[in-house]
């Protein structure tokens, strides 16, 4: 009998109230059994499956699907299951006499397909269920999930790592593209032997050691990294554009031996590997295409108390910060994030990044550390531990997204390279708030929206409200606004709450806060205060101002 690992991961313990505002097109939304695909959610509205059902501590956010971990030790999903993203199965369902059926044949045939509100969503896809525990090890305690764009991933208090869903990438030959998805290294070596090559339920994620140890995973949109607590950063992922900053073997090993083994061969990219370079690592995170690792400070030398920050992978529109010189040209043929669709510029190996780098805290807490960083696919946003946040790279198809501002609070567009020249260097900017001299906390980017949170509990938002992601309704007689060109306060149903998560999908954004703790007038919290009855209002009884259908 093996001996008992060693406890490094602690679960969050305090219940939230989950808010929800946004699309709800692939049940992302986590609306319930009812709802159609076009429905829109205009302002925040606390969400009664994620905030009373189950008592929710953490969530992880993706273009279109969620999970959330619950004070019970239990992974929920919902929202879309492409290519086994759920983890759970959304196509039968069992009945009482143990036939399975068609979920279509529970639910009954859509009575109106032809609605202008669209089709109706499963509710199984848009209701919180629990993921398929056939796999899990008995005894298993989850502490954190994090998800990519079609794959999700959750973290044990042992430091192991379990997996599902895909990896998206392409491949082909005589010059013909095709997207493809896979998982692990069985999926690539082994098509024929997978015909989804997907992996629908969890499946533990085999490293390099057998004991690896991680505290913390991060993820882009097809691929993650993961942080070990002796400070080593493994990544895995799509073989697209080298953005996992180490060297795998390309060919297929075909190796009888493996046929059946999913991690039959470790060097390859769907295999996490040692990231070259990188120890005494602290934190890590990802954009889109691109990866962050901070490290702990230096304790030698001329820079001794400095934290360093590598950055590496996609950089034409040096979402790293690093100029362009620093970035060769990787050929990516009918590659969607291409600037041009056939080539992108990118930081092959972690590289030292000199702006985000900061004296780290060897007595006290640092000015200028990096605290958090989150990544969309062209832009970046950061905040250090003073409270100052930054931004740098360029949103060409929303500038507004990044919302940088000027001394006096004005908007600053970065600006466009002539005639689309995406070789030319694009305009570098800072995310310097000196309005009412304002601190942040916490941060998140969805595809072109952001969200900001303030060291005072309050939340900003800017960018795309196309589909009311920044949560500003569509006033009675005016058009919808499209654009919030600069942060803004979210008010309305979460004025004086605290704080505790804050997501960012593709079309949605996704609110957590304290239960049962609200901020009194001096910026303080108050416990046990009574909620106010619109705090208590399901998504039920929505009236017709939270929720818009027929929307683009």
């Amino acid at each position: 009998m093996a001996p008992p690992q060693e406890i490094i991961n602690r679960a969050p313990r305090e219940a939230m109230d989950v808010f929800i505002m946004g699309a709800n097109d692939k049940g992302q939304l986590c609306m319930g059994p009812g709802y159609r695909e076009r429905t829109i959610v205009q302002k925040p509205a606390r969400n009664p499956y994620l905030s009373e059902d189950h008592q929710t501590v953490a969530i992880a956010v993706g273009n279109n699907h969620c999970l959330a971990l619950t004070a019970d030790n239990r992974v929920l999903s919902w929202g879309s299951n492409t290519h086994g993203a759920l983890g759970r199965t959304t196509r039968l369902w069992q009945l009482g006499d143990g036939r399975w059926v068609p979920w279509s044949r529970v639910e009954g045939e859509d009575d109106n397909p032809n609605s202008p509100e669209g089709r109706r969503i499963d509710s199984i896809l848009q209701t919180p269920r629990h993921i398929n525990p056939i796999a899990i090890e008995r005894g298993t305690v989850f502490t954190q999930v994090a998800v990519t764009d079609h794959a999700s991933f959750a973290l044990t208090e042992t430091g192991e790592v379990y997996g599902w869903g895909a990896f998206e990438y392409y491949g082909g030959e005589n010059d013909a593209v095709h997207r493809l998805y896979a998982f692990h290294p069985y999926h690539m070596e082994w098509p024929e032997q997978g015909p989804l090559r997907n992996q629908p339920s969890p499946l533990k994620i085999r490293f390099p050691t057998d004991n690896p140890q991680i505290i913390r995973i991060a993820c882009g949109s097809n691929h993650v990294l993961a942080l070990s607590k002796s400070g080593l950063v493994y990544s895995w992922g799509t073989p697209d554009m080298n953005i996992l900053g180490r060297r795998y073997l390309s060919r297929r090993l075909r190796n009888p031996r493996y046929r059946h083994d999913p991690y039959g061969n470790m060097n390859h990219p769907f295999a996490p590997g040692v990231v070259a370079n990188l120890v005494n690592i602290r934190y890590v995170a990802c954009g889109a295409n691109f990866s962050f690792a901070v490290t702990k400070p230096l304790t030698r030398g001329n820079r001794k108390g400095t934290q360093l920050c590598y950055v590496w992978g996609q950089n034409d529109d040096m979402q790293t910060t690093l100029p362009l010189s620093k970035a060769p040209f990787v050929e990516t043929p009918g590659h969607p994030d291409a600037p041009d669709g056939n080539r992108m510029r990118v930081v092959l190996y972690p590289t030292e990044a000199p702006w985000l780098s900061g004296i780290g805290h060897m007595d006290e807490e640092p000015e200028s550390a990096i605290k958090t960083i989150s990544g969309a696919l062209r832009y970046g946003l950061a905040i250090r531990r003073n409270g100052w946040g930054e931004v740098w790279g360029n949103e060409h198809e929303m500038p507004n997204a990044m919302g940088v501002v000027n001394q006096d609070n004005e908007l600053m567009i970065p600006a466009i390279p002539p005639e689309n020249d995406y070789t030319q260097a694009p305009q570098f900017a800072g995310w310097h708030y000196f309005h009412d001299n304002r601190r942040w906390d916490q941060v998140a980017t969805g595809r072109q929206h952001s969200i900001a949170v303030d060291q005072d509990g309050k939340v900003y938002v800017w960018g795309s409200n196309a589909q009311n992601q920044c949560g500003v309704p569509r006033p009675t007689g005016y058009p919808n606004i499209d654009v919030i060109d600069r942060p803004t306060l979210l008010q309305s149903f979460i004025e004086g709450r605290i704080t505790l998560f804050v997501g960012a999908g593709a079309r949605y954004s996704v609110f957590g806060f304290a239960k049962g703790r609200f901020q009194n007038e001096d910026g303080g919290n108050v416990d046990d205060v009574e909620v106010p009855a619109d705090f208590r209002r399901s998504l039920l009884d929505f009236n017709d101002d939270d929720v818009e259908v027929g929307g683009d």
